[in-house]
């Protein structure tokens, strides 16, 4: 693939040139790449797959558009040719992640903390924790908040606990979209 930004024979082109070539136009450059070949193969299970998703990827990337609140926030993360239409397409396809979940800070007293980074390539809706004891029951539970300094998201106990062995600490990290993403530590 050829990209160049002031061609003056090529800045115009648009379209298949035989079977060799084909001339893209975007965002000022102009782009000479091989055409795509069509396959008569049946498609495999994971492009059926990629395919479904893709499909909900720009149904969702059209109805960003169409709100004017979110339209304006994928439109000041745009640049570089990356329109929000595209940035939403991205959005959708790349769920958040959890990272790491420190707990050096807890030690089951009301007021520990308990820092969790995650993060997403757009943006983290919220970030949820639960304290769960060995036998499965939830002990306490919450939204965390974005520290501002270290970028972290932290939860502040609230429940006592006694004994700590065994203690499972889940954190779960929502996107716009509404991807999920879990991690979990076991003190």
């Amino acid at each position: 693939m050829s990209i160049t930004k002031s061609n003056v024979i090529t800045k115009t082109y648009k379209g298949k040139f035989g079977d060799q070539v084909v001339f893209r136009n975007r965002f000022g450059k102009s782009i000479m790449a091989v055409p795509p070949k069509k396959t008569s193969n049946d498609p495999t299970e994971n492009q059926v797959s990629a395919r479904k998703k893709f499909a909900l990827a720009t149904r969702y990337a059209k109805n960003i558009l169409q709100d004017p609140d979110m339209l304006m926030a994928y439109s000041a993360r745009s640049r570089d040719g990356l329109t929000p239409y595209i940035l939403a397409v991205t959005d959708y396809l790349k769920p958040p992640f959890v990272d790491t979940i420190n707990t050096s800070g807890y030690h089951g007293s009301p007021g520990d903390k308990i820092c969790v980074a995650a993060g997403d390539d757009f943006a983290v809706v919220e970030v949820l924790l639960q304290i769960v004891g060995l036998n499965g029951v939830v002990i306490e539970q919450g939204t965390c908040t974005l520290n501002q300094i270290t970028g972290s998201y932290d939860f502040t106990a609230t429940a006592t606990v006694t004994e700590l062995t065994g203690i499972t600490v889940i954190a779960t990290a929502r996107d716009i979209p509404g991807h999920t993403a879990n991690h979990s530590v076991t003190l």
